[in-house]
């Protein structure tokens, strides 16, 4: 049983969803789209019992296509509503809650991606037999972060490189596109350890390295011309000399959910199947998913990490059991603990995007119920649309929430997401 504990940061989660960063033109798969602003009963703020809030979503439920729905009051476990609830439908972008709820347990949210130089030998004087750029799966990689990475290992003191730089991009395999089946392809950039500005030049690890080098003789640093890849994997003694993270664990995830991002969610796939699985692969990665997903008493199969296939599929019943685990905060487990669990329940909520205020749902749902209460993610592909998250009763009962996925197939993308906004709208208004 979900036990919902302690106070979810809504002021917080609403000054983090304006500290969303860019994200490059052609990333975002589903768009902010619109729906009418509410009125009449749409824009009802009256709260709703479970037997009216039931009735409700079974009346709008009618004529949706080949769709399932699942509602559950994650406080007392008690299933609010279903409707082929515990058949897999295609997930298409809500594959991304899969990924990102995986990739902030396994890493935590607090951790950052390491992209590192290291030396052959100790450089207490100045000297380098060899410097190697290792990647670590950072997708925000920028010229101007290996700007700053190579004003750090001069500031560790290196003044000269004997031979060329080597990079090692071997935490990730080099496979440069992802299965897409039953869709237009899409490109997504080449998903490297040493991807750099989104993965676009045309070999992004050897690129990487060139800047680096650059770097290096800016800073000051006497360094041959040529970068060449590694040949054999580092050994002792050599030692790390600086290093440069990506942005949290957390803001990652929400850089993927909030505007629907399909480059960063398949690095993350690879990144999980690198650092916790097989392989450093999008195969691997998927295993990982399944496995994390299994664990938290749900299920999924899939061949990607952002929805770009019609070969994602899960049931409603089984998104919900996913994201009502991420609520969970074992009130017998010490307190550290609670608070690793409350941290990751909380950056969790504030990666999705808010109804009628941010990503992919900021021009809909306004002006009712779930305006601010509800958090979501978006999923949509050709006669597909998805809704899943969270609504709490008008943003203060700390102690309510409401978990609930609307997987859609074959239907009126227009249609759907009218349907979709009025069933999460009377949801908000759910309590006991």
């Amino acid at each position: 049983m979900s036990s919902y504990r302690g106070a979810i940061a809504v002021a917080l989660v609403s000054a983090a969803l304006l500290a969303l960063p860019a994200v490059a033109p052609g990333a975002i798969s589903d768009r902010a789209y619109r729906t009418p602003v509410a009125h009449g009963s749409a824009a009802a703020r009256t709260a709703v019992a479970a037997p009216k809030l039931r009735a409700g979503l079974r009346k709008l439920f009618r004529r949706v296509g080949k769709s399932g729905a699942f509602v559950l009051d994650a406080s007392s476990d008690q299933v609010l509503f279903s409707r082929k609830g515990g058949r897999p439908r295609i997930l298409a972008s809500n594959t991304k809650i899969f990924t990102t709820a995986t990739a902030m347990a396994r890493f935590e949210p607090q951790t950052r991606l390491e992209t590192a130089v290291w030396s052959t030998d100790d450089v207490s004087d100045g000297f380098s037999q060899g410097l190697y750029l290792r990647g670590g799966g950072d997708p925000t990689l920028t010229g101007n972060g290996l700007a700053k990475l190579g004003s750090r290992v001069r500031a560790a003191g290196v003044t000269s490189v004997q031979g060329p730089l080597r990079y090692d991009d071997t935490f990730l395999d080099r496979v440069t596109t992802i299965p897409q089946h039953g869709i237009r392809p899409e490109g997504i950039g080449t998903l490297s350890a040493l991807t750099i500005d989104r993965g676009h030049p045309r070999n992004p690890a050897r690129d990487a390295a060139q800047r680096l080098r650059d770097a290096l003789a800016k800073a000051g640093i006497s360094i041959g011309n040529s970068v060449t890849p590694a040949a054999v994997p580092l050994a002792p003694p050599a030692i790390q000399v600086a290093e440069l993270g990506s942005p949290t664990l957390a803001e990652l995830a929400r850089s993927t959910n909030q505007p629907s991002d399909n480059f960063l969610a398949e690095m993350l796939l690879k990144d999980l199947g690198g650092a916790f699985g097989t392989s450093g692969s999008t195969a691997g990665g998927i295993d990982v998913i399944k496995g994390f997903a299994g664990v938290r008493g749900s299920a999924f199969r899939g061949e990607n990490g952002s929805g770009l296939s019609r070969r994602n599929r899960a049931s409603p019943a089984a998104v919900v059991r996913l994201l009502d685990s991420m609520l969970e905060v074992d009130p017998a487990a010490p307190d550290d603990q609670q608070l690793e669990q409350e941290g990751l329940r909380d950056a969790f909520v504030g990666s999705l995007a808010a109804a009628g205020r941010s990503g992919t749902l900021a021009r809909r749902m306004r002006g009712t119920a779930a305006a601010g209460n509800c958090f979501a993610k978006t999923g949509t592909l050709n006669r597909v649309s998805a809704l899943s998250g969270y609504c709490f009763r008008g943003g203060r009962d700390e102690e309510h929430a409401v978990v609930f996925s609307l997987l859609m197939n074959k239907v009126d993308v227009n249609r759907a997401h009218i349907v979709q906004d009025r069933m999460t709208a009377l949801i908000a208004r759910y309590s006991r």
